[in-house]
C-alpha cells in the first residue's frame, strides 16, 4: 500500500512508539517519532507543512501533552492531533476535545481502532482546510464584488450630483436674482442636519434635496419671476405652484425620489397654512421642515427684484418671530443656537 501521508507520533515510552510505527508503516503512512513534547514542537518548526496528523501522548515528561496540544492548536490549527492516554475515562478524552484534538484513543492501542480513527481525523481535516480554502476564495470574491459595487455606487452619485447642480444651475440661469441661492441653502440645510446629528445618507439626501428644492420654478413665466412690484394673487397663485411642478419633474428620475419631500413640501407651514397640501407639525417631512428654514433665511438676506437683501440680524429676528407657525420651533432654535446666520 502506498501512502505518503506523514503521521508524528510522540509518546516517552520506546515499546509504544515502536508499535505505532509498525502499525502505521503498513497502513503505508511516513511516520517519525518524538520522545517528548519539545522534541515535537521542535520537529513541526521544521517540517509542519508536510505533516498530515500527530499522535500525542497526553502524559510525559516536561511539557503534558495537554500542554502541547495548546501550543499545536494556536500555531498549527489545520493539523489534526489524536491524543493518547492511558486513562480511558470519559473526562480525560472530553478534556482533550476541548482543548481542540481532533480524536482521543486509550492506550493500549488496538490496530485497527488506530488506522480507522487516523484515516478519519486526516479526511475531516483535508475537508475542513478544503472548506477554509472555498471561503477564503469566495469571501475574497465578495470583496472584490462589494468593492466593484462601492465604485459603481459612487460614480453613479456623483453623476447624480452632478445632475442635480446642473438641474440647480438650470434655474439660477432662468432667474438671476437667485443666483447662488440654492447652494447656499445647500450649505445651510447640512449645517443643520449636521448639528441635528443625522446620518451621512439623511445629510446626503438633505444637500441634494435643497439643490432641487426650487427645481419647479422652471415652470413659472420669467415675467412673474423677475416681477419688480408686488404680485398679484393670481400671479402668486401661479407660484405656489412650483412644488408640486418639481414633484413632477423628479418624479420621473428614479434617483431622484428620496428628494421629493423636500421639493414637494419645503414650503408647509408649521401651523399648516402652507401649501401644497397643508400639512401641520411634524407630518410634514424633518428634511423639509429643515430646508424651510435655510430657504427663508436666505431669502431674506439675499437681494431680490423687489427688494434689496436683508441684514441678517433682522432674518434671525424673523424666525424667531415665526417659530411655532412658519418654522419648526425645534430647527430655529438650533439654527440660532449654533450661530448658523454666522456662516
Amino acid at each position: 500500500m502506498v501512502n505518503t501521508m506523514h503521521i508524528i507520533t510522540t509518546d516517552d515510552d520506546p515499546a509504544i512508539r515502536k508499535i505505532l510505527r509498525i502499525i502505521l508503516s503498513k497502513a503505508g503512512y511516513q511516520v517519525t517519532l518524538c520522545t517528548h513534547g519539545q522534541e515535537l514542537l521542535d520537529t513541526l518548526s521544521v517540517h509542519a507543512e508536510h505533516v498530515d496528523a500527530l499522535l500525542l501522548d497526553i502524559r510525559m515528561p516536561g511539557l503534558s501533552g495537554f500542554e502541547v496540544l495548546s501550543i499545536i492548536k494556536k500555531a498549527y490549527p489545520s493539523i489534526p492531533v489524536i491524543m493518547l492516554t492511558a486513562f480511558s475515562d470519559l473526562e480525560t478524552g472530553m478534556k482533550a476535545i476541548r482543548l481542540g484534538a481532533a480524536d482521543y484513543l486509550p492506550k493500549p492501542v488496538h490496530q485497527s481502532e488506530l488506522i480507522e480513527c487516523v484515516q478519519r481525523v486526516i479526511t475531516t481535516a483535508r475537508q475542513e482546510q478544503r472548506k477554509a480554502e472555498a471561503f477564503s476564495i469566495n469571501n475574497e470574491y465578495q470583496k472584490k464584488l462589494e468593492h466593484q459595487l462601492n465604485t459603481a455606487y459612487t460614480t453613479i452619485m456623483q453623476t447624480t450630483m452632478a445632475t442635480i447642480e446642473a438641474f440647480s444651475e438650470t434655474i439660477e440661469q432662468k432667474d438671476p436674482y437667485t443666483k447662488g441661492h440654492c447652494h447656499r441653502v445647500r450649505h445651510l440645510s447640512r449645517r443643520i442636519g449636521e448639528c441635528l446629528h443625522l446620518s451621512a445618507q439623511q445629510c446626503s439626501t438633505l444637500e441634494a434635496g435643497a439643490l432641487l428644492h426650487d427645481i419647479g420654478k422652471i415652470s413659472v413665466p420669467e415675467s412673474i419671476l423677475n416681477k419688480q412690484g408686488k404680485l398679484t394673487a393670481e400671479e402668486f397663485s401661479v407660484i405656489q405652484m412650483h412644488p408640486e411642478a418639481g414633484t413632477r419633474i423628479i418624479g420621473h428620475i428614479d434617483l431622484f425620489k428620496p428628494y421629493l419631500e423636500i421639493v414637494r413640501s419645503h414650503h408647509e407651514r408649521f401651523d399648516g397654512s402652507g401649501y401644497p397640501d397643508g400639512l401641520k407639525g411634524e407630518e410634514i417631512p424633518m428634511l423639509a421642515r429643515i430646508v424651510s428654514v435655510a430657504d427663508a433665511f436666505d431669502a431674506m438676506t439675499s437681494s431680490r427684484s423687489y427688494r434689496s437683501a436683508l441684514p441678517k440680524e433682522f432674518a434671525v429676528e424673523e424666525l424667531k418671530l415665526y417659530s411655532g407657525s412658519q418654522f419648526d420651533p425645534a430647527i430655529v432654535d438650533i439654527f440660532i443656537d449654533n450661530e448658523l446666520n454666522e456662516l
